[in-house]
């Protein structure tokens, strides 16, 4: 039985607040208005075990069996603050200034990392896709991220814009989360592309290599994922509606095509690393924090064996507790 001096039960009193605030908001209104006023009995026991859990708090120990609801107060206001903090951050240039909004996402982190968060198991709570089937339930919620109209990379006209991806991840998990379904963000890195251009240079890669290397990547994507170009070597995939071993086979299957390519009027053979991360509908991560795990196993993969691919997956969402592929 976790207990908390009283810095910490007036902090997660205040979380277990706006987390219940934003579950009433979300889920019991909506089924309320779309309910005629009846309310599902895992909802309602919801919201009593959240009475009970404030109650505990206010004496500053709380029951282990409220620990897995208290994990997942923790982990979605955890994500909540961080989306809010992702603006100012951007502002701010004043280290003071930095600090202190870093300080903010640590509180949750520090009350994570406690042994007895680390042990529980984070409890789920009730979607309105529970109750609502998904046409309606898409329905009573008018703020779902839209998918943006495509625009596509400036030099070379074949992947998708930069600037799409994270309006374009913020709308897939939104979908994927309705639906209890995961999705994957890769990073695609060419391995040692400085050589290839210091060899052909930049000009003659750009035309013989680059365009029917980036041609392969649409071709694999159609239909089934986005690919955007963010850099001469560096590219980065969303597959939406994949799990572990889906994202597994089609990202290998990517790097064989790409393994495979012949490109006219050079001896280039290409390999690529790549890392993955794996979100599923409770992922605690904001969209950026999804692309920079991504990024750091695409590092891992380059660092360790190149042409590998890393996936970092739950509940850690870490490279470094990821297998080689």
């Amino acid at each position: 039985m976790p207990e908390f001096h009283r810095g910490e039960a007036t902090f997660l009193r205040n979380c277990l607040g706006s987390f219940s605030e934003h579950f009433e908001n979300s889920v019991v209104e909506v089924l309320s208005r779309e309910l005629r006023g009846i309310q599902p009995a895992n909802v309602q026991e919801l919201r009593e075990q959240i009475q009970l859990l404030m109650r505990q708090l206010e004496s500053r120990a709380v029951h282990e069996a409220m620990e897995g609801l208290l994990k997942r107060v923790l982990l979605s206001e955890r994500r909540r603050v961080a989306e809010s903090l992702e603006v100012p951050l951007a502002k701010a240039v004043d280290p003071h200034v930095v600090g202190a909004l870093h300080r903010e996402v640590r509180r949750y982190e520090d009350l994570l990392a406690a042994p007895w968060c680390v042990a529980a198991r984070a409890q789920r709570i009730p979607r309105l896709t529970d109750f609502l089937s998904i046409r309606f339930a898409a329905e009573a919620m008018p703020d779902a991220p839209a998918l943006a109209p495509r625009a596509y990379d400036e030099k070379f006209h074949i992947l998708e814009a930069p600037r799409l991806f994270f309006p374009d991840l913020a709308h897939f998990r939104h979908e994927c989360e309705l639906r209890s379904a995961e999705l994957v963000v890769a990073y695609v890195d060419i391995d040692d592309f400085k050589a290839v251009n210091a060899k052909l240079t930049e000009t003659v890669v750009d035309l013989k290599v680059l365009t029917p290397f980036l041609e392969i990547i649409e071709a694999w994507a159609f239909a089934r994922a986005h690919a955007y170009r963010f850099g001469g070597d560096e590219y980065v995939l969303l597959v939406p509606n994949a799990g572990r071993s889906l994202a597994a086979t089609l990202l290998g299957e990517l790097r064989e095509r790409i393994g495979a390519a012949v490109f006219s009027g050079t001896d280039v053979r290409l390999s690529v690393s790549m890392g993955a991360c794996l979100v599923d509908p409770d992922c605690p991560l904001t969209d950026r924090e999804v692309l920079g795990r991504a990024n750091a196993a695409k590092a891992r993969a380059k660092a360790e064996r190149k042409g590998s691919i890393v996936i970092a997956e739950p509940p850690e969402y870490r490279a470094e507790c990821a297998e080689l592929g």
